[in-house]
């Protein structure tokens, strides 16, 4: 993943010279099949088999990247076989993510916290590695990264296949079973009747609609417009951000009692971020740049932390992968049109002004949540 979310973008604007709406349209390519079938991905993660599951889901990544090499080697990558990489990699991203959060079922509640953030960890470490890697382009070339990707993946598949074998009794059942619309209602009704719960996923999808655009758009752009950097200055960015986020993660770990205010924790992340799009919105030098990407991946990781403690610890396990996935389809339901939205506000305001908007966007909503909002008092059980 960390390979590709380096590649992904500059095969856009490095490679095939798009613009930035281009961009953001290509973001959305892989954004939106998330968000349609997450909450889908979600139920089905609830009824299977997670482990032989997620080790099917993660050999199937393959198709895609194979398709991208072939279509580099042979010369005949253009914008539109992109997109539709894009849409093949988005459709796996939302059965992936609710089956791999479900891993997380046997945790108990009282270490939920720790869980959530060690997975995180690792997670984000292990995307670190993927941009070290990625960052090297130009030094390797492209059809090697991408066997580098096709072969981690195999990997991860047969690792997981290994970890989570398939119980005897379970294997003479059919691996999926079909879900049903009232498995998808109930699983929206859970924060339909919860107003703490409801505000939570708007915070959400403003923080994909806001934050996100300009991680997925605004950062290449800025990395190639403002910095005239490559690939490997992406990376190093993207890196950065990383960084900030297992930092976060790893304080969090090393908590041993649960956060009580998160809802309060959440909305104050939420208005960080927006103070940090300032800075960069004003094109600052290189270690300030630096600082401030950092600060804004440590604020992130401390808000996926928090969110997902709170569904973890409010919601029952029979619920859980669905309501994960409500919460992750606000993220990525915000974000296509975040990334689009940034894309076009780059090429009609300039990539400062484009920054400072979004910036006083963002903070307005965090001060509106902390006065008006019930998730400023959401606070955490163990139960």
């Amino acid at each position: 993943m960390g390979i590709h979310s380096v590649l992904f973008p500059w095969l856009v604007i490095g490679v095939l010279g798009a613009s930035a709406s281009q961009l953001g349209l290509a973001q959305m390519a892989i954004l939106l099949p998330n968000t349609i079938f997450l909450l889908f991905g979600g139920v089905v993660s609830d009824r299977v088999h997670r482990g032989a599951w997620l080790s099917l889901l993660y050999m199937l990544y393959s198709i895609p990247l194979t398709m991208l090499w072939w279509l580099y080697e042979f010369n005949s990558l253009t914008f539109n076989f992109l997109i539709l990489s894009g849409v093949m990699f988005g459709f796996l991203n939302a059965f992936v993510q609710p089956a791999r959060e479900s891993l997380l079922v046997f945790t108990p509640s009282r270490v939920m916290h720790q869980s959530v953030a060690k997975s995180i960890i690792v997670k984000f470490i292990a995307q670190g590695v993927g941009f070290g890697f990625a960052g090297l382009l130009g030094y390797i070339d492209l059809p090697a990264l991408l066997g580098i990707q096709i072969f981690m993946f195999g990997l991860s598949s047969f690792l997981i296949s290994r970890a989570h074998r398939l119980n005897k009794n379970l294997s003479k059942k059919p691996i999926v079973s079909k879900p049903s619309w009232k498995d998808l209602v109930s699983g929206l009704l859970l924060f339909f009747d919860n107003k703490s719960f409801l505000h939570l996923l708007f915070l959400v999808f403003a923080t994909g609609l806001l934050p996100f655009g300009i991680y997925l758009v605004g950062m290449p752009v800025l990395v190639q417009q403002v910095y005239d950097g490559g690939a490997m200055l992406l990376a190093a960015l993207q890196l950065l951000f990383t960084c900030g986020v297992i930092s976060a993660n790893i304080v969090v770990a090393r908590r041993k009692k649960n956060f009580v205010n998160s809802g309060r924790l959440m909305v104050i992340s939420f208005f960080w971020r927006g103070s940090l799009f300032t800075f960069t919105a004003f094109s600052p030098p290189f270690w300030i740049l630096f600082l401030v990407i950092f600060l804004w991946g440590f604020s992130t990781g401390l808000s996926m932390v928090l969110g997902r403690t709170i569904l973890h610890n409010n919601i029952s396990k029979s619920y859980r992968a669905r309501a994960l996935s409500i919460y992750q389809i606000c993220l990525v339901g915000g974000t296509p049109l975040g990334a689009w939205l940034c894309g076009l506000l780059i090429d009609d305001l300039g990539i400062n002004i484009a920054f400072m908007f979004i910036s006083l966007v963002t903070v307005t909503l965090a001060i509106g949540m902390s006065l008006f909002s019930p998730l400023w008092k959401l606070r955490t059980t163990d139960s």
